[in-house]
């Protein structure tokens, strides 16, 4: 060995680069510098295609109404789910006019109701043909019932619907003279339009929870003066008349003439009366 070769030290030498830097990039880019080819491009990953499956498309062991999964594990319903749907929604309408129906027919039962005026026996207070507002409410009680009241009754012999006026209550004694009212021998103040019939009636003793009742037209009214119908039971006054509705123009409140003290005369002979 020469004196001029030294031995360098370990320390001294130079290191040598470790193959994991050599190779620092992989061994395909360096293969392909420009990029790597298009088979060598990782391909996304594709969605799988959902298909609906049709009718046509089940086959023949599957039966209508089922519930069919395809592979994509989407659910389709067949043709029994519209009709359950139909048959849901046409319930749900019948519930809802059933509900309507009944508060309808509450409503005309407890509260009030339209009614048509046939004929002129209620003249001049009423003419024919007009509707009138029937309230239920007001006579929910016996003692509701008052005199000179217009009402919606019905006799022993019909169910239809007749306007009268209240004018004797029950246990009173009612009689008619000369067109004049007198109830238990005095006379009343009629002051409510009145076409007055001469023709005499009663006395006539009211029975217990019975009405007498006659239209403001005596003349042309068939009421409790006909033996026919008599003096109504209570059962049978259905409603007070409060308003007129129709027609628009004749759109009007019914007075309340029993709210408001009536004078009563008595009805005595001549000879005492002078004295």
């Amino acid at each position: 060995m020469d004196d001029n070769q030294k031995i360098r030290p370990p320390s001294a030498r130079p290191r040598r680069k470790p193959a994991v830097e050599a190779a620092s990039k992989p061994w395909k880019e360096e293969l392909f510098s420009g990029g790597l080819p298009p088979a060598a491009q990782p391909e996304p990953e594709a969605e799988p295609e959902i298909k609906p499956v049709s009718r046509e498309d089940l086959p023949s062991t599957v039966q209508a109404g089922e519930i069919i999964e395809d592979d994509g594990g989407e659910i389709e319903d067949t043709d029994a789910q519209p009709r359950k749907r139909g048959y849901r929604e046409l319930l749900e309408w019948v519930l809802v006019f059933a509900g309507a129906a009944l508060v309808v027919i509450l409503l005309l039962r407890f509260v009030a109701e339209p009614i048509h005026v046939d004929g002129y026996s209620m003249q001049d207070t009423l003419a024919p043909d007009e509707y009138v507002l029937v309230s239920k409410y007001d006579y929910l009680t016996k003692e509701a019932v008052r005199r000179f009241d217009v009402v919606s009754c019905k006799y022993p012999t019909s169910n239809k619907a007749f306007v009268k006026r209240v004018i004797g209550l029950p246990g009173e004694t009612v009689e008619l003279a000369g067109g004049e009212l007198y109830i238990n021998g005095q006379q009343m103040e009629q002051d409510f339009p009145l076409r007055k019939d001469t023709a005499d009636y009663g006395p006539v003793t009211v029975p217990k929870d019975h009405y007498i009742v006659m239209g403001d037209n005596r003349a042309n009214s068939t009421d409790s003066r006909d033996p026919s119908v008599g003096p109504l039971p209570r059962n049978k006054i259905e409603g007070h008349v409060r308003r007129v509705i129709f027609p628009l123009s004749e759109m009007r409140a019914m007075e309340d003439k029993h709210r408001a003290p009536l004078p009563v005369t008595s009805r005595l002979p001549a000879e005492e009366a002078s004295n």
